[in-house]
């Protein structure tokens, strides 16, 4: 939203996975990239310099562990205090009109949690879609939420309470490395529910599995997850990481069951 407001250039939006991909399939297009909450693999650098060799422009704004090692390129931005938005926010000029969107933002990215608001609009952003969130803040950013909106959040406060406790009790506590690991399987409010696992069962990590898109969310107290995920491709925060087990090893186990399944409905 920060990007489309302030410069009406296009944007997209892109997934962990797939990163390199995307930056790889955009430099021979693209005169200016920047790539915000994100981070490129060492593997990508020499192209990023041949880009930049031929008069264009790449920058990298990032606020993740895994992405310190690149802070030392000149187009790399890395700062672990900040978040994704906060970066672009500055990086687009800091323009007055979206101080409190991204303010907001940061609160509720960097779990500040010091305006009920910042939880709100991610609830919100969580309900509608990108699109119609971009849409819906690109008129007036300013952050007031109609009766409507409130309502909707309302009702998905309840929903998203019943489906954590739901989860909580269907978790799998194990002991891993000496350290009471809760596992566990949803698609939705995977930080909400991290941290009811971690305060209501008292383990001090947690692993959630997001079968449909073969993805595996990390967080943890007193335990570097970022390393973690890094092992697998991932990266992310000490305290909370991720990682996707499409076309590894770990993405067996999710087919072994869909074949099982299928065996098994068909005898």
């Amino acid at each position: 939203m920060v990007w489309s407001v302030a410069t009406g250039e296009p944007y997209r939006l892109i997934e962990n996975g797939e990163v390199d991909a995307a930056v790889s399939a955009a430099l021979p297009e693209a005169d200016d990239i920047v790539l915000a909450d994100h981070s490129i693999s060492w593997d990508l650098v020499p192209v990023v310099e041949g880009h930049l060799a031929r008069g264009r422009s790449f920058t990298m704004l990032d606020h993740h562990k895994s992405a310190v090692a690149l802070a030392v390129q000149p187009w790399a931005t890395v700062d672990l205090g900040r978040s994704g938005t906060g970066l672009l926010y500055d990086h687009v000029g800091r323009p007055p009109e979206l101080a409190e969107f991204a303010a907001l933002v940061e609160d509720h990215d960097l779990w500040r949690h010091s305006d009920p608001r910042s939880a709100q609009l991610a609830a919100l952003l969580g309900l509608v879609g990108h699109e119609r969130f971009i849409s819906r803040f690109a008129s007036d950013p300013r952050v007031h939420f109609t009766e409507g909106e409130l309502l909707l959040m309302e009702v998905e406060a309840r929903r998203r309470q019943d489906y954590i406790e739901r989860r909580v009790a269907q978790a799998e506590q194990v002991v891993i490395g000496g350290r009471r690991w809760a596992v566990c399987f949803a698609e939705q409010y995977q930080s909400d529910l991290a941290d009811a696992l971690m305060k209501g069962l008292g383990v001090e990590a947690t692993a959630i599995v997001n079968a449909a898109r073969a993805t595996v969310s990390l967080r943890a107290r007193d335990l570097d997850v970022s390393l973690i995920a890094r092992r697998f491709g991932g990266g992310g925060h000490a305290r909370a990481a991720a990682f996707t087990a499409a076309g590894k090893p770990l993405e067996e186990g999710l087919l072994d069951f869909k074949r099982t399944l299928v065996e098994a409905l068909g005898e």
